[in-house]
């Protein structure tokens, strides 16, 4: 190792493992990352790995994290780390990833059972990936394989559902060991092999397994069994509203409270622009018109006259705009945006992308940021954004330098046209500056709520 290279290789020979892999050059042997950043990205690590028939992910036979010049690989895919962590994902932002709907079988009747809902699925969503998978010593060409436990494990985090054919027992102890909360979680169901009952397990609200109970008993003529409380009643549920509308939910203790009082015969106040977005999800509110009345506030942004201890379901339509010298640091330009956000009262839920002029595409600071706020970012040509039509807050000097009057207000502008499709966009905070960082918010109008209802 050359001495500028010591931050990335470290040994610790008085190990009791070390080498901890077989067949490894222990004079190469990195031990910085000892606990592999990249394991809970299970099947996309990129490693050479196994499933157990316990589900456990055996790595021994991997290298990756422990050879010296790897280290790049390793932290290169932090951002992608971060975003596993947070749910991941900007709903507002344009995505390929196509949702999957895994099902799982361990004998012939349930084998049979799963083929019946697949084809039913298929029908029903049909922009949805159906897998079947299982193993059975009574289904030819699926006597062998990785039993449940093993697919669980594979699945569990790379699948929206997972709906078990099988002992509602067995998808418990399937689940147990990877099981975190109800906003990460897949949605889990289980039916019996003969299709009679269809029980929502786990993330019925958030995850979609009530909805998806009631579509998979109603193909299959099926009972459904749905045990939340709110669902039982009628009454309006909080994360299934936000799930359905793609809106971030600001405090999960508050959305407990307020769901607590609601079973308690309360009825807290919700605050829509448009009261028609509420309709078909329940009772147990009441709709004011008083924003500061509010107890469940839609809206992007915090006001000052808002209660205290409000709920705000927060959807993902704020697009950033970044200016910066070069050189600039990540720090440096997560300093500048907090400050406009602190200053315009927007929830960091809220921005669902990052965008500015071309020759700032190889800004490793402002890349960096983007990792670390797991921001999709895109960059403009200097033609693109002084095409934009519309009042600038323009800078003759920066002009020169850069090709464009005002980079970050034409680039939020820009980025939210882009993702606003048929929906209306427009600026939401002129330029703020910071050091070597200048800043704009422009916002997409919802469909669900006016211009009046976010600002």
């Amino acid at each position: 190792m050359g001495e500028e290279r010591h931050y990335s290789f470290f040994q610790n020979r008085a190990c009791e493992y070390f080498p901890c892999h077989k067949g490894a050059d222990p004079a190469r042997f990195n031990c910085l990352f000892c606990y592999c950043p990249l394991y809970m990205l299970g099947p996309d690590c990129g490693g050479n790995f196994r499933y157990t028939e316990k589900g456990i992910k055996d790595c021994t036979g991997c290298l990756i994290p422990h050879l010296p010049e790897n280290y790049g690989q390793i932290t290169g895919r932090f951002s992608e780390i971060a975003a596993r962590m947070q749910g991941g994902g900007s709903p507002c932002v344009k995505t390929e990833k196509k949702n999957r709907i895994v099902l799982l079988a361990c004998t012939e009747r349930g084998f049979d059972t799963m083929r019946r809902a697949a084809s039913a699925l298929a029908e029903r969503y049909p922009e949805t990936e159906i897998l079947q998978t299982g193993r059975s010593a009574h289904v030819p060409g699926c006597e062998e394989g990785p039993g449940l436990p093993a697919l669980t494990a594979r699945w569990f985090r790379e699948a929206d559902a997972l709906i078990f054919f099988a002992a509602a027992g067995i998808a418990v102890r399937c689940i147990a060991p990877f099981v975190r909360d109800k906003f990460r979680d897949p949605a889990v169901l289980s039916a019996d092999e003969g299709g009679r009952f269809v029980i929502s397990l786990l993330s019925g609200h958030a995850g979609g397994a009530n909805r998806l109970c009631l579509a998979l008993s109603e193909a299959l003529g099926a009972q459904p069994v749905i045990t939340t409380a709110t669902d039982g009643r009628g009454l309006f549920a909080v994360d299934v509203f936000a799930a359905e509308k793609g809106l971030a939910i600001s405090d999960r203790e508050t959305a407990k409270q307020i769901s607590a009082r609601m079973l308690a015969g309360e009825q807290p106040g919700i605050y829509a622009e448009d009261p028609e977005v509420l309709r078909g999800y329940g009772t147990g509110f009441t709709v004011t018109r008083d924003r500061s009345a509010a107890d469940i506030i839609l809206s992007f942004r915090k006001r000052p006259k808002d209660k205290e201890k409000a709920l705000y379901l927060i959807p993902r339509n704020v697009t950033l705009g970044i200016g910066c010298r070069k050189g600039i640091s990540r720090e440096e330009i997560g300093e500048a945006v907090q400050q406009i956000l602190d200053k315009t009262g927007v929830f960091r839920q809220a921005v669902c992308g990052v965008a500015s002029v071309d020759r700032k595409k190889e800004e490793e600071g402002l890349l960096s940021f983007a990792r670390e706020w797991a921001l999709p970012v895109r960059f403009y040509t200097a033609e693109e954004l002084m095409a934009l039509p519309g009042t600038f807050t323009a800078s003759e000097f920066v002009r020169r330098i850069t090709g464009v009057d005002c980079v970050c207000e034409r680039s939020a502008v820009m980025l939210a046209l882009d993702t606003a499709a048929e929906q209306a966009a427009a600026l939401l905070a002129k330029k703020e500056s910071l050091g070597g960082v200048t800043a704009a918010l422009a916002f997409i109008e919802p469909e669900f709520g006016g211009a009046a209802a976010l600002r």
